[in-house]
């Protein structure tokens, strides 16, 4: 993705004008990641928010030994463990890729510094924290409320290309069913 449509890509998420969105992006660094590779470790306090250019990416939890999935991030989207990013205490989750990933990174200090320095930066970081919420409530309600069924329809509807990057078994903890479950579904969901 060149610096242009970088950009324009991130004009069609944030209201900034094109000389705010370039301070914007002079304040991140790439990274490259390997599949495999961790962005954030559980104990370690993340001092960082990724923007995946291309990759993906599994957020999750460790309970008694057995890996519990929070999400899944993609292409074009924000990845960081917002709690420990915020509070400075240690990461209770692991951000991982599924696939080699390329990333720009922002470090914690930096966006401070935006901050500060313009309240339109202040702004951004607010549509940023108000879309991981919304997402994270829209989870969660689906969880409570929705069938297995209904919650596999609402995943791929959001995000149609998932089926095809990640793992049957991964969407299956992500949608807390077995895959065997996922796998009735789906065949039931091809054969209508």
């Amino acid at each position: 993705m060149s610096n242009q449509e970088l950009i324009e890509h991130f004009k069609q998420v944030f209201p900034l004008q094109e000389a705010d969105l370039k301070v914007f992006l002079s304040k991140f660094k790439p990274l490259h990641l390997e599949k495999g590779d961790y962005f954030i470790r559980e104990g370690q306090v993340c001092k960082k928010i990724g923007f995946i250019l291309k990759g993906s990416m599994l957020c999750s939890y460790n309970k008694d030994g057995q890996e519990i999935i929070d999400e899944f991030s993609l292409d074009h989207e924000f990845i960081t463990d917002y709690y420990s990013f915020l509070t400075h205490l240690p990461a209770d989750k692991n951000v991982k890729c599924l696939e080699d990933s390329e990333l720009l990174v922002i470090a914690f200090d930096d966006i401070q510094s935006l901050y500060a320095q313009n309240p339109v930066f202040e702004r951004l970081g607010r549509i940023m924290a108000e879309t991981l919420f919304i997402n994270w409530q829209q989870k969660a309600k689906s969880l409570m409320m929705d069938d297995a069924e209904t919650r596999y329809l609402k995943l791929i509807s959001r995000r149609p290309d998932l089926p095809q990057r990640i793992p049957q078994y991964l969407i299956a903890s992500y949608l807390n069913i077995k895959p065997e479950t996922l796998s009735r579904i789906r065949k039931k969901l091809t054969s209508q």
